[in-house]
């Protein structure tokens, strides 16, 4: 599971370095809502490892994700790269939760693998939203 994360983190970002030139205009909610979920995520995370699941927490971090998605697909084809990032994001927080809930807690390595690949996705979604701001400044 953890070389599929990082693989797609890796192509993710890969991708957008080659579509910078066609990035849909920087959105300040997007910047925001990023910023502010990534330590509400590794917080959550940091919970999987330990004995008691929080299962509100994570139906709470679901609706979050899939509001987020909602939000950045509804802004159309010039912002494809933002809402594949989020879709991305949401499926492997699901498999990371769904993971946790069916097997258990999780060992040291195990958290920190999946902690790392959902810090990850998440850093490569702020760092497109930080292109676009670029881009704007350079328009």
């Amino acid at each position: 599971m953890l070389r599929h994360d990082k693989l797609v983190a890796i192509c993710l970002f890969a991708c957008l370095c080659g579509c910078a030139g066609i990035l849909a205009d920087y959105d300040p909610v997007t910047y925001k809502s990023l910023t502010d979920i990534k330590p509400e995520i590794l917080g959550l995370y940091d919970a999987f490892g330990r004995t008691a699941v929080d299962k509100d927490g994570i139906k709470a971090m679901r609706l979050r994700l899939e509001q987020m998605y909602e939000y950045e697909n509804g802004k159309g084809a010039l912002n494809a790269e933002t809402a594949v990032q989020m879709q991305k994001i949401l499926d492997m927080f699901n498999r990371h939760a769904e993971d946790r809930l069916k097997n258990g807690k999780w060992t040291k390595t195990h958290f920190e693998n999946c902690r790392d690949s959902i810090a990850n996705a998440l850093d490569i979604a702020i760092r497109t939203e930080q292109l676009k701001i670029k881009m704007n400044n350079e328009k």
